[in-house]
């Protein structure tokens, strides 16, 4: 389950915080919690739009979307790939 937001939220409590760590260790840290963490957790992966990662990257981190309940920012959410598109549960956006 993805969930994704267009404007700025502060991390949500009794999650996996994964927002401050390095594209590099992101992706071994997806593996890990995906082969370790119990199906009910909840991961924040803070801001990130789809042209920050490479196709590789995409592909794991869809395992993670679809064990996990994920949430996200992102300022631009077509950006993101259509695998992952298809995985969004709620776009959350603020009225002008």
């Amino acid at each position: 389950m993805l969930t994704v937001y267009t404007y700025k939220i502060p991390k949500p409590e009794h999650c996996i915080d994964l927002s401050m760590l390095s594209l590099n260790d992101l992706v071994e840290s997806v593996v890990s919690i995906t082969n370790h963490q119990k199906k009910d957790t909840v991961i924040w992966l803070g801001y990130l739009d789809g042209w920050m990662l490479h196709p590789q990257e995409e592909v794991l981190f869809r395992k993670i979307i679809r064990t996990f309940s994920v949430i996200l920012v992102s300022h631009f959410p077509l950006s993101l790939s259509q695998a992952w598109k298809n995985e969004i549960d709620i776009v959350y956006t603020k009225a002008l």
